[in-house]
């Protein structure tokens, strides 16, 4: 059953006025890009903010969203927005690649009826939600795609066909890191690719007063307590820059470590300097940042994952916090010149870094500055901006925009050196996902060197 909720009446005012890098566009109504956008975290008011920025760029946004989904920040009835938001059932609800809504011909009679100019798909190309609305869409209506994913995986069938087909049928992706695009790249895409980052509200998240002039510098580390980002690392830092001069640590979050950390700091001697606090709304959150001199990244790659973007880098780096953690996946390309970066792992490092930046009042400036002017480039508006020309641009886009070579190897060769580097786990820069092959072991390299064997001589055969 199509559920359709038009959350506010649709936009629709003769001229439309917007802002691109910083100069005021217009845009006529009758110019307007018709977007249909699907994406499972439209329920979290906060992740609306691309459809708000998109909406303010000239774009015609129908966003679909499940009609239920478990995640913090979830809406259980939708807040008013200004374009119209369509709720849809789905089946294994909570699951971002493994869920699909369930009525097929209720997401087709969606396209006849938005008449979308691009389909948008916030999902990742390997996924079963993606290829539901890539069949729906038809072989005609340009698809534009996103991608997180920066690990070069190994993905067993069905996986690996969807991920094909989307390389295929898709116009354009927009991942939110290099690392995702070179993936793509390295995979076989020969379409258009535009990096875009995540963006902030720049209402919301703006510069604090941050200085090195009081008595007490102020560290915190922001998301979920799991050992992956690093928890325990970040009580060892403090306990380094408190033997220097008076810290505090603010964790913000929620999860299994806030035990480990409480008790790792009793032994460190720096019980009475740690502030744990729940999730927080984004006004607190963005209060949290501007209190902060440095804002830690210490994670770690898993066997399944790497920090895809690090939105919380960008989000430090608009309230004036200097941000420092370790080079895993992301991290170094989001955080940029302005990050205090060190190799993985290295906490005694990190923590005599974060400790001299703390002493040094003027690369505390620098620092802090550069991420500022940074940030500035990552507001949702800017994003939007570019956005927006990606949509245009899809509409007549050539799906092969470019030649590619026909070896796997020379693909991801080229794509390494257009995008650099894809992210890597513990289990190496080409992982198979399957959990009993992820881990490595001689039964898996045998498997993926055959594997890369046959896919060479089957490229070289089809010349």
């Amino acid at each position: 059953m199509l559920i359709r909720v038009p959350l506010a009446l649709r936009l629709e005012p003769t001229i439309l006025a917007y802002h691109s890098h910083g100069s005021t566009q217009v845009m006529s109504a009758s110019a307007r890009i018709r977007v249909l956008r699907v994406y499972h975290s439209g329920r979290d008011r906060q992740q609306r903010a691309r459809e708000r920025a998109l909406v303010d760029a000239g774009v015609d946004v129908t966003l679909v969203v499940p009609s239920h989904w478990p995640e913090a920040g979830a809406e259980r009835c939708l807040s008013p927005e200004a374009f119209c938001v369509v709720e849809l059932p789905v089946a294994r609800t909570g699951n971002v690649n493994r869920h699909l809504y369930i009525d097929d011909a209720a997401v087709r009679r969606l396209i006849e009826q938005t008449e979308p100019d691009v389909l948008d798909i916030h999902e990742e190309p390997f996924s079963r939600v993606g290829q539901q609305w890539l069949r729906a869409a038809g072989g005609e209506l340009p698809v534009v795609m996103y991608a997180a994913q920066n690990v070069d995986k190994r993905y067993p069938m069905p996986f690996s066909r969807y991920e094909r087909v989307a390389r295929q049928r898709v116009a354009a992706f927009y991942p939110c890191s290099r690392q995702a695009a070179s993936v793509l790249r390295g995979k076989g895409f020969a379409g258009a690719v535009e990096v875009l980052d995540l963006g902030y509200d720049d209402t919301v998240f703006r510069p604090g007063t941050q200085s090195l002039d009081g008595n007490e510098v102020v560290l915190a580390l922001v998301g979920r307590l799991v050992p992956e980002k690093g928890v325990a690392d970040a009580v060892r830092v403090l306990a380094g820059v408190h033997a220097v001069r008076p810290a505090r640590l603010l964790l913000r979050g929620g999860g299994p470590e806030e035990v480990r950390a409480r008790e790792l700091a009793a032994s460190l001697g720096v019980a009475d300097r740690i502030d744990i606090g729940t999730w927080q709304a984004a006004s607190e959150l963005a209060s949290t940042y501007r209190t902060a001199h440095v804002v830690l990244v210490p994670s770690y790659p898993t066997e399944t994952w790497a920090e895809q973007f690090g939105r919380v880098i960008v989000e430090a780096q608009a309230c004036g916090a200097v941000v420092a953690g370790y080079a895993s996946g992301a991290i170094p390309e989001v955080a940029g010149e302005a990050g205090a970066i060190v190799p993985i792992g290295d906490v005694g490092q990190l923590g005599r870094c974060v400790a001299d930046l703390l002493s040094d009042v003027d690369e505390f400036a620098s620092r802090r500055e550069a991420g500022c002017q940074q940030a500035a480039t990552r507001t949702w508006h800017a994003v939007a901006a570019r956005q927006a020309s990606l949509y245009a641009a899809a509409q007549t886009a050539d799906r092969r925009c470019r030649a590619l070579a026909r070896s796997p190897s020379q693909r991801r060769t080229a794509a390494r050196a257009e995008f650099g580097p894809t992210a890597s786990t513990t289990s190496g820069e080409r992982p198979f996902a399957l959990p009993i092959l992820r881990r490595g072991g001689l039964f898996a390299h045998v498997l993926a060197t055959v594997g890369d064997a046959a896919a060479e001589i089957a490229s070289h055969l089809a010349r």
